[in-house]
């Protein structure tokens, strides 16, 4: 079987799609999803990695950045002032192996017309990873879930759709990545058992982590410490980076984040 066939059997049937590349890194993933979807107007949470926010400027979408909740996951009801200003497209990425909100964002579509691109980077194996989404990306470089490349800016990717692919795209990085891409997908569930063994330990010991009554699949376990500033930065949230976007539940905690890091 042809390489990039049984790439993309491999990685479709994980992502519930028809079909799936092999990219050289998300960022890439993101642009090739906007531009399958012909987005313009985009929703994108505050707390996620820059490089969703520096993918759909590449694509000439217009950035729109919402709050999260105290889950650290994209908020609902900001989802939903958005769509009402006329938001197209919403991403909704899995912050920190949290499962996000996706399946009731899908519900509005029974309101709204709107697309969703579901991002998995850090959040694989849970049940209905890719059920109510119209594409899935995911970063498969390093401090990711499934982690083939060692380099940051190319370090691999996944694009998975339905239908035949709109433009076309080569991929830049050796065919050993993407051999090691199919070969870790059958290491998913493997790794969702040891970072939640990992995770119950914590849990066990009383530590109130982020997101440990949600389905998680613990790329992180996220705490808040209200009693000290954090001793590192998860991510910069967007909107203290572009434009001039209200995400006051964020600001209320963004000085307060920090976790213990899983590794396995």
């Amino acid at each position: 079987m042809e390489i990039k066939t049984k790439f993309s059997n491999t990685w479709s049937k994980i992502f519930k799609k028809q079909k799936a590349i092999f990219t050289a890194n998300g960022r890439t993933a993101i642009y090739l999803a906007l531009k399958q979807l012909e987005s313009k107007k985009v929703v994108m949470p505050t707390y996620t990695c820059r490089r969703v926010l520096d993918a759909t400027l590449d694509a000439k979408c217009e950035p729109v950045i919402v709050d999260c909740g105290y889950d650290l996951q994209i908020s609902f009801l900001s989802v939903v002032k958005a769509l009402e200003e006329g938001a197209d497209t919403v991403i909704v990425p899995h912050m920190f192996g949290i499962q996000a909100p996706v399946n009731l964002i899908y519900k509005l579509k029974y309101t709204y017309d709107f697309k969703i691109i579901e991002d998995c980077s850090q959040c694989m194996g849970l049940s209905n990873i890719g059920k109510y989404s119209d594409v899935v990306i995911a970063s498969l470089g390093p401090s990711k879930f499934i982690p083939v490349g060692d380099n940051k800016e190319f370090g691999g990717g996944v694009f998975a759709y339905n239908g035949p692919l709109k433009g076309k795209y080569r991929n830049v990085l050796g065919v050993e990545y993407i051999e090691k891409a199919i070969s870790m997908a059958f290491e998913i569930e493997n790794r969702l058992k040891k970072r939640t063994s990992l995770a119950q330990e914590l849990i066990t010991a009383k530590i109130n982590l982020i997101g440990q009554d949600q389905p998680n699949a613990w790329l992180r376990a996220m705490y808040v410490n209200f009693d000290q500033k954090q001793s590192r930065v998860p991510y910069t949230p967007l909107h203290d980076m572009h434009g001039s976007f209200d995400c006051p539940k964020v600001d209320s905690y963004k000085n307060y984040i920090d976790w213990i890091s899983i590794i396995i």
